[in-house]
């Protein structure tokens, strides 16, 4: 893929992040933001953005709209929040679709809680994303692990079938603390 194309890729996610806390910042209540320390990271080949808005700016849709009852339905609560992540590949800057992703977040003290990122389209662009609480001034580790389907392999040679090939899991970490 051409440099051209690998920067619009990425501004699109950058502007997605950026559209989803804006939104948060208009839609929510005052005393309820959140903080991503540096929201982009790259790691064994991928790229990675992460947004943390406050569930408030999902429950503000109407019933209808799918938003609405994305990941199961928006829970109550001052601290819930939802967490978007979108990856590409770093070389080519192709948005990846086919991943399992999981948020795998650590609190102070070692305590760990693991939810699924479910795969969502927002404004045209697949990202994956996960509803979760977090208290407030507590800084916590957010590692975002993306899991790739095997695929087949080439043979190097004709004597030797192709095989299935599975790729180890990505993960990424971020800091986070809600306000």
């Amino acid at each position: 893929m051409e440099p051209d194309m690998i920067s619009k890729h990425i501004r699109s996610a950058i502007a997605l992040v950026a559209a989803a806390g804006m939104f948060a910042a208009v839609m929510a209540p005052t005393n309820s933001h959140a903080g991503v320390v540096d929201g982009v990271r790259t790691a064994d080949g991928l790229m990675m953005y992460l947004g943390v808005v406050p569930a408030a700016t999902v429950r503000g849709h109407a019933k209808s709209h799918p938003e609405a009852r994305m990941h199961g339905g928006v829970p109550a609560g001052s601290h819930s929040m939802h967490i978007v992540a979108a990856v590409f590949d770093e070389a080519s800057g192709a948005r990846i679709t086919d991943a399992k992703v999981r948020a795998h977040i650590t609190e102070p003290g070692g305590l760990q809680r693991t939810i699924r990122l479910e795969p969502m389209t927002v404004a045209g662009a697949l990202t994956f994303g996960g509803f979760t609480t977090f208290q407030r001034g507590i800084k916590y580790r957010i590692g975002i692990e993306v899991e790739r389907p095997p695929h087949m392999q080439s043979s190097p040679s004709k004597n030797t079938p192709p095989r299935m090939h599975r790729v180890p899991a990505v993960t990424a970490h971020f800091a986070y603390t809600h306000d």
